[in-house]
């Protein structure tokens, strides 16, 4: 996301065909950057922003160290495996992490080679490749649902091939129907067996009942923190509205994400430039650096106040029935609902937020944002919200339009009046 992540590839891609000297640089690299980011955070920064980026750079050091980590999707229960003492790391993000280090080339052409097709989309074809690379230790296993994505079961099952170790799939039928719950929360039992397999110890109920009251405590920060935004805008560059989106999915219930929450709060009390206009980003952004950037610079005339991913889990939990609550938070997420019901949630959302605007990025490969944008902007065209919907690839910089991504928002933002 920066120009020493590009340097810091750059030095990298001497290694390419080493694994393992390479990840031992990777390592070194994020290790030290761990320390910058804990030790000496960026003051200009809001202490929510700098507790998120270390947070995110943490989670990809702990799976290239192969710390108990497990790779998971974005929408997978990870408290269950926290709960364990075990690393949930995005796939999605070590494909992000790839790419900010322009390094997703070798590994996109290493799944290709493989037979995986050129129509599937980058993150996974990267996240794959970095298996098949071995840039990264194996997992002790990989865990992915149905949510959102009909390509995680294959491309995980494919990583768990790679490396040679087991696999859980949640299947969440879709529709956000109360009668799957059962179905759901039935699976998530035979992933507490499944886990006390594959540690070897016994599955600690009473510490998953704590990481939910610790996600209890932050999801309602956070929608404090979202009622807040609604008058005053906290400054994130675009590619930390994805760190956040990451970590808000895949290390909920962690104390260092609640203790971040309560910073949130903090942020509101210090002073940060307005925009003259706000806007809500939909789906992700792209990870590496790009013009999208510099359009919505925290500091511009127009800036990305938060994102819709940011928001998709926020789900009521109960601690005392751990289980049946995350079996209902997966099968209610709104992800797993109508394209309609999408569409509602995220206009109360804009109107919540007192947006001016909604840009809505289709990733390359993406079926389910590509095919759901053209009803999405029909919604807010009825609600009179101006909606711009960009194509191109969050992984692979190669296949950036820049030039196209500047025409067609700077239009925009004559649209808007700025």
């Amino acid at each position: 996301m920066s120009k020493s992540s590009r340097l810091f590839g750059k030095f990298l891609s001497n290694y390419l065909d080493q694994p393992e000297k390479f990840r031992r640089y990777l390592s070194m690299g994020l290790s030290f950057e761990l320390f910058k980011r804990k030790n000496f955070p960026d003051k200009k920064k809001p202490s929510f922003v700098a507790s998120i980026n270390h947070l995110a750079v943490y989670e990809v050091y702990q799976a290239v160290r192969g710390n108990n980590s497990v790779w998971v999707n974005l929408l997978a229960p990870s408290e269950i495996l926290i709960a364990a003492g075990l690393n949930p790391v995005s796939a999605e993000g070590i494909a992000g992490t790839m790419s900010a280090m322009h390094l997703e080339g070798y590994a996109i052409e290493l799944s290709m080679s493989e037979g995986v097709t050129p129509s599937l989309c980058t993150f996974h074809r990267c996240s794959l490749g970095t298996a098949i690379w071995k840039s990264f230790p194996k997992p002790l296993f990989t865990m992915t649902t149905s949510v959102l994505c009909d390509g995680n079961a294959g491309t995980f099952h494919s990583i768990a091939k790679a490396y040679g170790v087991p696999f859980f799939m949640i299947d969440v039928p879709r529709g956000r129907k109360r009668e799957y719950v059962p179905y759901v929360e039935k699976q998530l039992r035979e992933l507490i067996t499944f886990v006390e397999e594959i540690t070897g110890q016994t599955y600690n109920m009473n510490r998953l009942s704590e990481i939910l009251e610790i996600e209890e405590e932050t999801r309602k920060n956070l929608l404090q923190a979202r009622k807040k935004l609604a008058e005053k805008v906290i400054p994130f560059e675009v590619y930390e509205h994805m760190n956040t989106l990451y970590v808000l999915h895949t290390l909920v219930g962690d104390e260092r994400l609640l203790e971040a929450s309560n910073r949130f709060l903090s942020d509101f009390d210090r002073e940060w430039q307005d925009p003259e206009k706000r806007v809500l980003w939909l789906h992700i952004p792209p990870y590496y650096d790009n013009e999208l950037f510099e359009l919505f610079s925290p500091y511009g005339k127009v800036s990305v106040v938060s994102s819709e991913l940011w928001w998709d889990w926020v789900y009521p939990l109960n601690p005392k029935d751990p289980i049946r609550s995350l079996a209902e938070k997966l099968v209610f997420n709104i992800e797993n609902g109508t394209v309609e019901e999408r569409g509602n949630f995220l206009i109360k959302l804009s109107e919540e937020l007192k947006v001016d605007a909604v840009v809505h990025f289709s990733h390359w490969g993406c079926r389910q944002s590509s095919g759901a944008v053209g009803y999405l902007k029909k919604q807010f065209i009825e609600k009179e919200i101006p909606f711009l919907s960009l194509d191109g690839d969050c992984v692979d910089h190669t296949a950036e339009s820049a030039g196209q991504f500047s025409t067609r928002v700077k239009a925009f933002f004559e649209m808007l009046g700025v």
